[in-house]
């Protein structure tokens, strides 16, 4: 958790998380996953501000 930086409640997820990618690129036979770097609350606040 140190050495990432990861916040004790989101380091139980991370192994899974990763599992889900690999196996969702495996699958499709993508190379490159990219991934957002804000969180899914954070976008929809930003979509919402925007269209106000």
């Amino acid at each position: 958790m140190l050495r990432f930086n990861l916040r004790e409640s989101r380091a139980d997820v991370i192994v899974p998380a990763a599992q889900i990618f690999l196996m969702i690129a495996e699958i499709t036979g993508a190379e490159d996953i990219v991934v957002p770097a804000e969180g899914l609350a954070d976008g929809i606040i930003k979509e919402l501000a925007s269209n106000s």
